[in-house]
């Protein structure tokens, strides 16, 4: 398993197919979380539109339905009726032909006080009958009278009004005042027709929109979304309810739609993905040789080249194949030995780099703690050596005043300006934090430590670096901190600390001023 890793031909070999699967699982997914949802989106769209078609079927019987009762409202011969002009109307126009020719079951006679004048239509047995008001046998007619009365007695406007009845059966109405042609005179009543939506005309309006449907009656919901159920992959069921009278009761209707758009769209899609899939896995298997011949052949070669040089003691020859090529490889392959070489004199400049500070140019912590380190366990018993921590006072408040650029350039002067003081004696000057500096001062007695201070401090006033928020000085000034090493001090770690007690102490007693640590007795304080 190892080698099989190790190889760079099978890790190759083993990414490809795994970018292979990534990519069928990517497919994969756009058909599942993309493409299925259009394709449904889709198919919803296709019964929505279907049953739009069915409302817009209904809507337009509903307007034949308007048509026909304004056509016998609006009619003299029925405003005269309903006023007792026309006795004769009965037998010329209310008989069971007309009904059964205008598909209807009920037509009622309201009069100018909205009680029925008269009935004609079939009762609950299917005989045909006519008869003034309600009076038997009329009297069937009771229920669908009083709701026409309700909705008249509301107060409806002088206009024609149809509606879908869904209970207590399905029906479609139409009520129209009753006017003189072409003439301007109060209603003298109202007509209402009843059209029953039997199986025959559910069937005719089947053969109208081409759709297997069904019309029932629900209970009137608030939500009339279409509802959408696949019974099958070729078959679903479509539904919306649409409103109705009374208002306890909505009309819903049922439609068996075909899934036929969204398989053809589906096989469509399937088709395109198996092309894509067989597409996909030629090209990476010519990927794969092409990445054989022209990378993975020479690469290893190249290898081999690399590990004979950690192997032999006298570097062997680049191989003159690899030499020879024009491209990228053989490039390669040409700078790899001057690369080495480069790469030796970078890593002696990296070395530098590492142990001197970057803006200052003096040596930074790494090589002060590292001098000092060799330094302490180095030295002889009755060797003394001593160490400066030196901080610059109210840095901050030059920086914020003067800005970074000029804090920088201080830094700058004053490590310049120590490094030039007193590396000639062979003490080592580093820059340990942001505003701090440290000496290391081998071979150096507490005395001549404290004296290499003072004058250290007077040389920095001496320089006269303006300072103007400095609570101190007009000028830069720094704080020193001495220890050397004694009996609690030998390692590096107790001198540091024993030089930053002593530069504490000398911040607390005014800044300016050098101060060293003593084992024993109170911190000496010297000013500047």
């Amino acid at each position: 398993m190892t080698a099989l890793k190790g190889s760079l031909r099978n890790r190759f070999l083993l990414s490809l197919c795994a970018v292979l699967c990534l990519a069928l699982l990517a497919l994969v997914a756009v058909a599942r979380f993309q493409i299925m949802p259009i394709l449904l989106e889709d198919e919803e769209a296709f019964a929505s539109a279907e049953l739009d078609r069915i409302e817009r079927a209904l809507g337009a019987e509903l307007n034949h339905m308007r048509r026909l009762v304004e056509d016998w409202a609006h009619w003299d011969d029925t405003y005269d009726f309903v006023q007792g002009l026309r006795p004769q109307y009965v037998d010329s126009n209310l008989y069971e032909s007309t009904l059964e020719t205008l598909d209807l079951e009920l037509m009622v006679f309201l009069d100018a006080s909205n009680e029925p004048y008269w009935v004609a239509g079939y009762d609950e047995h299917g005989e045909f009958v006519s008869c003034p008001g309600v009076m038997p046998p009329c009297d069937w007619a009771n229920a669908s009278i009083a709701f026409l009365s309700r909705h008249v007695a509301q107060g409806l406007e002088d206009a024609t009004y149809t509606w879908l009845l869904a209970a207590p059966g399905l029906a479609m109405v139409g009520l129209s005042p009753i006017h003189q042609s072409h003439q301007e005179t109060p209603a003298a009543g109202w007509l209402a027709m009843v059209r029953p939506l039997s199986e025959p005309w559910i069937e005719q309006l089947r053969d109208t929109t081409g759709i297997e449907l069904e019309l029932n009656p629900v209970p009137a919901q608030a939500d009339l979304a279409l509802v959408l159920e696949r019974i099958s992959p070729t078959y679903m069921t479509a539904s919306r309810l649409v409103p109705a009278l009374p208002s306890s009761h909505a009309l819903r209707i049922d439609a068996a739609l075909p899934r036929q758009r969204y398989q053809a769209s589906l096989e469509t899609f399937r088709f395109a993905l198996y092309w894509t899939s067989g597409v996909l896995i030629a090209t990476l298997l010519i990927v794969l040789w092409l990445l054989e011949r022209m990378v993975l052949l020479p690469l290893r070669q190249l290898a081999t080249f690399t590990q004979r040089l950690h192997r032999e003691a006298v570097p062997p020859a680049m191989p003159e194949p690899l030499l020879a090529r024009h491209d990228e490889i053989g490039t390669l392959s040409r700078e790899f030995r001057n690369l080495l070489d480069h790469q030796r004199q970078q890593s002696d400049l990296l070395r530098e780099l590492t142990l001197h500070d970057p803006l200052t140019g003096v040596a930074n912590r790494r090589l002060f703690d590292q001098r000092l380190t060799e330094l302490l366990h180095h030295s002889g018993t009755h060797q003394c050596h001593a160490a400066m921590m030196i901080d610059i006072d109210h840095f901050k408040l030059y920086n914020d005043h003067y800005g970074h650029q000029a804090g920088d350039a201080c830094l700058i002067t004053l490590a310049q300006h120590m490094e030039a003081q007193l590396k000639p004696l062979g003490f080592l000057v580093a820059r340990t934090g942001g505003e701090e500096f440290s000496v290391l001062l081998p071979n150096t007695s507490e005395d001549e430590a404290l004296r290499l201070a003072r004058e250290l401090l007077e040389a920095i006033e001496a320089l006269g670096l303006d300072h103007a928020t400095s609570p101190t000085s007009r000028n830069v000034t720094v704080s020193i901190g001495i220890a050397t090493q004694q009996a609690n001090t030998v390692e590096p770690g107790d001198i540091m600390r024993a030089a930053d007690q002593a530069l504490y102490q000398a911040k607390a007693n005014g800044r300016n001023r050098a101060a060293n640590y003593q084992a024993f007795d109170p911190t000496t304080v010297f000013d500047s």
